[in-house]
């Protein structure tokens, strides 16, 4: 059970994810995270959208580059950046010399606990992914089984690439991500849900 005060270090993305806030605190509604990248880290996440969530991030300390619908943006402490549903996006990156912070929230059109668990359930495996070498640069799995399984998870709240068509992905979660779980892949493990 991932809780209020769980920590997230991925070392090949340079990101820290502090939960403040996980389903309990939020009545499943969502989740807040305190994000800190890396002076001139990367994206952490490749271009996506949500069907039904609106996500915010508010710009702490540092200044951030994100893209929204296509286009680049920055963004320095005291901004917000809105995201809406099925709006194309890469969340914030650092821009600067220094470490940069920002508050990650989520807005579900219903309550899901489970995809709360799930959402950054999916954030701390990949972590946990990452320390054992498990990842390429851009923090993705490099077995292709375990990143069917992965797309599977996403796929099922609603989540996508926004470079690939959604029917293909779709098509890809149910078959390819359905046999990797067969083989024993999983989406989440426990000894990466249980360290902190």
């Amino acid at each position: 059970m991932i809780h209020a005060g769980f920590i997230i270090d991925n070392p090949v993305i340079q990101s820290r994810f502090l939960v403040l806030k996980s389903n309990a605190e939020t009545d499943g509604k969502g989740w807040l995270l305190e994000v800190h990248r890396a002076p001139h880290s990367g994206p952490d996440i490749a271009e996506h959208l949500h069907l039904t969530w609106t996500e915010t991030f508010e710009i702490i300390s540092g200044a951030a580059h994100y893209k929204l619908n296509g286009v680049k943006g920055t963004a320095k402490a005291g901004e917000q950046i809105v995201v809406l549903p099925r709006q194309p996006h890469i969340h914030p990156w650092n821009a600067g010399d220094a470490e940069m912070v920002y508050r990650h929230s989520t807005e579900f059109d219903q309550p899901n606990s489970q995809a709360v668990q799930d959402g950054v359930g999916v954030l701390a495996t990949l972590a946990g992914l990452a320390r054992e070498g498990r990842v390429n640069p851009r923090g993705q799995p490099k077995n292709p089984w375990q990143l069917a399984v992965t797309l599977k998870a996403a796929v099922k709240y609603g989540n996508y690439d926004a470079r690939l068509p959604l029917p293909l992905q779709n098509f890809l979660a149910a078959t390819l991500g359905s046999l990797a779980e067969a083989l024993g892949y999983k989406a989440f493990y426990p000894q990466y849900l249980n360290e902190h």
